[in-house]
């Protein structure tokens, strides 16, 4: 029961079950598409998961999480290191004069439409980490299609892929 969580790396390290942090954030860390990637798995699992057990409404919060720290991370990733913050509509907007001329109009339209609803509904990145924390104004239910929610984040990190961080 005294074992610290966080530990130096065991020698036995291959055969357990567990991962290494290395160097947080800096150069041998991990890339802000890297990032991404692990929030989106991390949330098609659950989805996965909640689809196939028929456990829908218990991991609603934890996937939703999930998709809209990767979606902040993967506008992150698209825009000059020197951007910070956590507001997707300042991301968006950093991001969006930059698409133009390399992505087709009805997609920057269609991507910046996605991103306007998960502002909608968590505009502080707060609505699905914390049990009281819907914004005032909001709608008090909406509903989630898995699979399309599943589709349409997959198509969203498609087309931010495909724009690289300006050097």
């Amino acid at each position: 029961m005294n074992r610290p969580i966080f530990e130096e790396p065991p020698d036995d390290m291959p055969e357990r079950a567990g991962a290494l942090i290395i160097n947080w954030a800096g150069e041998a860390g991990m890339s802000a598409p890297e990032v991404r990637d692990a929030f989106q798995t991390a949330a098609e699992r659950l989805l996965d998961t909640a689809i196939a057990r028929r456990e829908h409404w218990e991991a609603l919060y934890p996937i939703l999480f999930c998709y809209r720290h990767a979606l902040e991370t993967a506008l992150k990733a698209a825009l000059p290191a020197t951007t910070h913050g956590h507001s997707l509509p300042d991301l968006w907007n950093n991001l969006r004069s930059g698409l133009v001329g390399r992505m087709p109009p009805d997609q920057i339209t269609w991507l910046g439409e996605r991103i306007a609803e998960f502002v909608h509904v968590d505009p502080r990145s707060t609505a699905f980490r914390y049990y009281d924390a819907v914004p005032p104004g909001r709608d008090t239910e909406l509903w989630v299609d898995f699979h399309h929610l599943k589709v349409t984040i997959r198509n969203m990190f498609l087309l931010l892929s495909r724009y690289r961080r300006p050097d």
